[in-house]
């Protein structure tokens, strides 16, 4: 794998949980120069003391990005519209995905890492998910659909400016942070908000923020991961069990919705001025015994998940405990 001391890299959403570790990392660990953008830069200041350049931008201002693209040999692209209304989905996820690869293209930038999600695949009928499954274009969630929308489109577009592409596709990232399953589930906890579905048995597929960290650098380095996709995930635990290291850590039992509320609940997104927090992407999720085998991961870049499960969770409830529940 080549050396990424000196090499000029963009990161978007550099404010968020996994783009501020990767921006961190990337200065840190790699010695890259690095540019991170975002809208909250307040929120990741400790950034400058390691090095990285924090810009302010908007995704949807092609002008910016024109610049930010200019001179660079690697973009990371970490940021999305996560819970988003269908609208804004289609113009974060999609649109500015495919503006920012077109851009990159434009500028000559050498490889183009993207960071999707395993909810892209169309599940359908499928135990085992792996690379070659087709992509979920047609969701009735908005998440998935324009995540795997926006795959095709940036596919379709480093082929046109023949830039070297490459896809991380992570299940649920956790870890001391703001993400959404550590500091988000946490806070439901606390606030007594359902984290599960059902009795909690589904498989609950984890990955701990640094090991994803290492997938996407490793794509951005070997020569292997140009043109590929590849699973990021780890141990398979269940909702309940996973949910009960927050539920220990704040006296709390985790709370769950049943099946039958979740489906209508869903379906009452569907009524117009009416919105909740499932739709039938979460149900999926919540409900299914699916494994995400990582074995191209291990084979074409040599990555494979370093922090166990119950390694990750002492790291992410010491985090917890300390910024956001003793503050609480």
């Amino acid at each position: 794998m080549k050396s990424l001391e000196n090499i000029p890299v963009l990161v978007t959403g550099a404010t968020g949980f996994v783009g501020s570790r990767l921006s961190e990392q990337l200065s840190v660990k790699e010695k890259a120069s690095v540019t991170g953008i975002g809208r909250n830069l307040d929120r990741v200041s400790y950034l400058k003391n390691h090095g990285v350049n924090l810009q302010s931008a908007d995704l949807m201002n092609t002008d910016v990005l024109r610049e930010l693209v200019d001179g660079k040999e690697i973009v990371f692209h970490t940021a999305a519209a996560l819970g988003a209304d269908p609208e804004t989905a289609q113009k974060v996820n999609v649109e500015a995905t495919e503006t920012l690869v077109k851009l990159a293209g434009e500028a000559g930038v050498s490889r183009f890492v993207h960071i999707s999600t395993v909810g892209v695949y169309d599940m359908k009928n499928l135990d085992e998910v792996v690379e070659s499954a087709p992509l979920a274009l047609n969701h009735s969630s908005t998440y998935p659909r324009t995540k795997a929308e926006a795959e095709k489109r940036a596919i379709e577009m480093a082929s046109t400016y023949d830039m070297e592409l490459s896809i991380v596709r992570p299940s649920m990232i956790y870890g001391p942070g703001h993400g959404i399953w550590s500091e988000g589930m946490f806070k439901n906890i606390l606030e007594g908000k359902p984290v599960m579905l059902g009795d909690g048995s589904a498989h609950f597929n984890p990955v701990y923020i640094d090991d994803v960290v290492d997938a996407i650098i490793r794509c951005s380095k070997h020569p292997k991961a140009a043109g590929e996709a590849f699973n990021v995930s780890a141990e398979i635990t269940t909702w309940r069990e996973f949910m009960s290291h927050y539920g220990d850590l704040c006296g709390k039992e985790p709370k769950g919705v049943t099946i039958l509320i979740a489906r209508l609940m869903a379906f009452a997104n569907k009524i117009p001025g009416i919105t909740t927090p499932i739709d039938r992407g979460f149900i999926e999720m919540a409900t299914s015994r699916k494994k995400f085998p990582i074995q191209k991961a291990a084979d074409l870049i040599d990555w494979e998940p370093k922090v166990s499960l119950e390694e990750g969770l002492k790291r992410t409830t010491e985090w917890l405990d300390k910024e956001v529940y003793k503050k609480s």
